[in-house]
């Protein structure tokens, strides 16, 4: 069977790798956009009256809900909705500014498809998935970058990017 080989493109050859402290960093102010996120989506719920007095996260796959008024069932369906929060945050910001969430805006690094000038939906909703698999298993996905020759985390794999 032969294989068709992509063609990699590159805007020019002095583009740099981003470092691993501006990876972390701007990891962590996405972060807490993301929790602040939670916390006016907790006000924004307490304020149209349906009794949600604090979102907790807990870590990165635990939130805690307290509510006054509302079923064990009803809480269970939105800490799945916000569960997705972070999902939709990643896709959303990359798509729309084509390579570049909050944090990595801050910072001045970029992600870069190998095989794409434009970033599609599809990919950013990938590679945001992606965080979930850099996620388990101890965080190894996100280890990655340290051993990886072009510092490709799990998640710039199986959307085809590099930061």
């Amino acid at each position: 069977m032969e294989y068709k080989k992509r063609k990699e493109w590159f805007l020019d050859n002095e583009q740099e790798l981003a470092a691993i402290p501006s990876r972390i960093l701007a990891m962590l102010i996405d972060i807490v956009i993301i929790v602040f996120t939670f916390y006016l989506i907790g006000k924004v719920f307490d304020w149209i009256g349906l009794g949600i007095t604090s979102i907790k996260l807990v870590n990165i796959l635990h939130i805690e809900i307290e509510a006054k008024n509302m079923s064990e069932t009803k809480i269970q369906v939105f800490k799945t909705c916000l569960g997705f929060v972070p999902i939709i945050y990643f896709a959303f910001t990359t798509y729309i500014t084509n390579g570049q969430s909050i944090g990595k805006k801050i910072l001045g690094i970029k992600i870069i498809s190998i095989y794409h000038h434009r970033f599609g939906l599809w990919p950013c909703i990938e590679r945001s998935l992606g965080y979930v698999a850099s996620t388990l298993e101890l965080m190894i996905g996100f280890y990655q970058v340290v051993w990886n020759p072009n510092r490709m985390t799990l998640h710039d794999k199986i959307a085809e990017t590099i930061v």
